[in-house]
């Protein structure tokens, strides 16, 4: 249980790594809540976010994502590949910060494997839809916190989706990211030896 905890504390403390470009209108993080669900079921997995500000106040925010874990079947794991694409509405702010809205969707390809009882599918395709809403802020000059809330709804699914329903953390989410501005971190960094 202890390792448990440290385990998720760990991942609310460092879910999200970000690399910012001028203007924050591009914003490159790594998703380190794969490796959260892969390692609570003895697995391991990792993601990549990447958001883009399309026009003042809307952008695009893509997903891709691979988790390995072993499932509820004895000696059965699944192999997890994971694309969603949001769409976000930043009401207050013309950049990728403050309060925002949106929706978005994916797709997670599950693949089973092991010398267990595999079930009668092998490989499945789930659907899901999540409206989100959030709030990122600066804390630091190169610190930024995202602090956002959804629920993930599952559209389609499949036979196998009672196997592995535990591990696609479907219904309300809550999460909090620490995204670090490297870029931010540069530019400081320039201006002092520039001095």
């Amino acid at each position: 249980m202890r390792r448990l905890l440290m385990i998720i504390a760990f991942i609310l403390i460092f879910s999200t790594l970000c690399w910012a470009q001028t203007g924050r209108d591009n914003m490159l993080s790594l998703d380190l809540s794969y490796a959260l669900t892969g390692l609570l079921h003895q697995g391991g997995g990792i993601g990549l976010n990447y958001e883009k500000k399309i026009i003042d106040w809307l952008s695009v925010k893509g997903n891709v994502g691979h988790m390995t874990f072993l499932t509820g079947i004895d000696d059965v794991y699944s192999t997890s590949v994971n694309l969603s694409l949001f769409l976000f509405y930043y009401p207050f702010s013309n950049g990728l910060d403050k309060f925002y809205a949106g929706m978005g969707n994916g797709c997670d390809f599950m693949n089973y494997f092991g010398s267990g009882k595999l079930p009668p599918t092998t490989k499945d395709s789930l659907i899901y839809i999540t409206p989100r809403i959030g709030w990122k802020f600066n804390v630091l000059k190169y610190l930024m916190i995202d602090v956002s809330s959804g629920y993930k709804y599952i559209v389609s699914d499949s036979q196998n989706y009672k196997d592995i329903k535990n591990y696609l953390n479907t219904g309300f989410q809550f999460g909090v990211s620490f995204l670090m501005l490297f870029k931010e971190m540069r530019k400081e960094n320039k201006n002092e030896q520039n001095v």
